[in-house]
């Protein structure tokens, strides 16, 4: 893809987010909502091009975790909380995919999966889930050294 196209991408959720973010901040939570939604489609876009993303310096992994976060902040303002916590979760799964991909730096990608993981464990905590956090910490630990990203044994 064309510098100019990927770089198209980039503008055009960048303008997305920002008009979502003004329904979100006055409290138009479904026009947010289908905005953000619009925004995840280009960060999805983005990342079906990472290595135009990486020759463009366009942060294509930040901006698929920011509209995964926007969408679940945007989902528990609206009460619906199972969707808000599978947003997290997507952001999680998501990283530890790109765990796998030589091209990612792995100390970003470590820092990014690190907030992402907390995130997903407050919420779950904040809910009164406490024994859904401690399955969704025992499942994480599982996947982080499945991807050789912790060591467990140590």
């Amino acid at each position: 893809m064309s510098d100019t196209c990927i770089s198209h991408i980039e503008n055009h959720w960048k303008a997305l987010t920002a008009a979502a973010n003004d329904f979100f901040n006055k409290g138009d939570f479904e026009k947010a909502l289908s905005v953000y939604k619009d925004a995840l489609y280009q960060a999805e876009a983005l990342n079906n091009h990472q290595g135009d993303c990486l020759r463009v310096a366009i942060p294509f992994m930040q901006v698929y975790i920011i509209s995964c976060n926007n969408l679940s902040n945007t989902y528990d303002e609206l009460g619906q909380r199972k969707e808000a916590e599978n947003m997290l979760k997507r952001v999680v799964y998501y990283l530890l995919h790109l765990s796998k991909q030589e091209e990612v730096k792995r100390d970003e990608l470590q820092n990014e999966l690190k907030k992402a993981s907390v995130a997903l464990l407050n919420f779950a905590g904040e809910n009164g889930e406490e024994k859904r956090q401690q399955q969704l910490l025992i499942s994480l630990k599982e996947q982080l050294a499945e991807n050789k990203l912790i060591n467990i044994n140590a």
